[in-house]
């Protein structure tokens, strides 16, 4: 039997663009806050967290854009 993971109906882009959204604020909350709690600006914990924000924001738009063929 063959699983196709990436067929996903429209519930299912739904609920996992929003869980993906939710990701995306997480990591740019955590990389912002976590180096205003320290008091000092980590660049390495910044970059990651601008790209790592991008990737899963980026990814959550285009599941989302996929919406509009149903």
């Amino acid at each position: 039997m063959r699983y196709n993971l990436l067929r996903m109906n429209r519930k299912q882009r739904e609920n996992t663009s929003k869980y993906l959204y939710d990701i995306s604020k997480g990591i740019a909350l955590l990389s912002v806050i976590g180096n205003i709690i320290k008091g000092k600006w980590d660049i390495a914990v910044i970059v990651f967290g601008i790209i790592a924000t991008i990737f899963f924001f980026v990814w959550a738009y285009i599941l989302e854009g996929g919406n509009e063929n149903e």
